[in-house]
């Protein structure tokens, strides 16, 4: 009777502390990007010609891609960020793809919005939300917010968090209405631990790149580490050299 009570007692002590750590850890998933911050991505290559095979010729008339060409630039401001006990929520300021890098008026408000936990999301879920087929922002930590995600995600998407964390993304021919996409395709998106994304590449056939797009900044709290890399480099050089100088001294003074 006492062993049946131990784990009982047990069991319930083992579901409660379970459901206690999964709240804590949804709960420290927060947002990476800050009020009044400006991002901005560049377009190092755009096969417009491709693209109209491939999605139609309204592909750069709205979402994301909006008036993309080869080396214009896209820019964010972030105007907010809210996180609830459910909702992550980030609204900004968008400044479509512009050449001339003349950022006057904006050109459209937006937000995106995402589980604080990403067990809820419905399964089989997919970005159709967003033209490019993934986020251009993620909660952080990334690589265990895609890692939790990843479960729910439908089968274009997998995620490998090992290193940089990235969303490997393959649509087939015809599988998101019909006759769209054209073409098979494949996307890689790498995520910076800010939960930005840093790269953006759409493939076609054979791997043929058809759209590269980068963030195109240096956030400022990475100078200082830049600084500090530099510096330790200086400082091991120098004492390598002095190391050397003396190791060759005294092998002179045998001779």
């Amino acid at each position: 009777m006492k062993k049946k009570v131990f784990l009982i007692v047990g069991l319930l002590f083992f579901i409660l502390t379970s459901g206690f750590i999964s709240n804590v850890s949804a709960a420290n998933y927060g947002i990476g990007v800050h009020q009044n911050e400006r991002l901005i991505w560049k377009c190092k290559v755009c096969n417009n010609a491709e693209m109209d095979r491939i999605f139609g010729s309204e592909w750069g008339s709205s979402g994301i891609f909006t008036n993309l060409s080869k080396g214009a630039n896209l820019k964010w401001e972030i105007k907010s960020t809210e996180k609830n006990n459910t909702i992550l929520s980030i609204n900004y300021d968008i400044w479509f793809w512009n050449i001339s890098d003349d950022w006057t008026i904006k050109d459209n408000s937006s937000h995106i919005n995402f589980f604080v936990d990403p067990k809820d999301y419905s399964p089989n879920y997919w970005f159709l939300d967003y033209t490019s087929l993934v986020p251009f922002l993620l909660p952080i930590p990334v690589g265990e917010y895609l890692g939790g995600l990843s479960v729910k995600l439908n089968d274009w998407y997998d995620v490998d968090n090992r290193v940089l964390p990235t969303l490997n993304v393959e649509v087939q021919k015809h599988s998101i209405y019909p006759n769209y996409p054209n073409k098979d395709i494949k996307i890689i998106a790498i995520y910076n631990d800010r939960g930005i994304l840093n790269s953006y590449k759409l493939y076609g056939k054979e791997n043929a790149v058809i759209i590269d797009i980068s963030l195109d900044f240096l956030p400022i709290y990475v100078i200082p580490s830049l600084f500090g890399l530099v510096v330790l480099l200086s400082i091991g050089v120098a004492f390598y050299i002095i190391k050397k100088k003396k190791s060759l001294h005294l092998l002179s003074n045998k001779k």
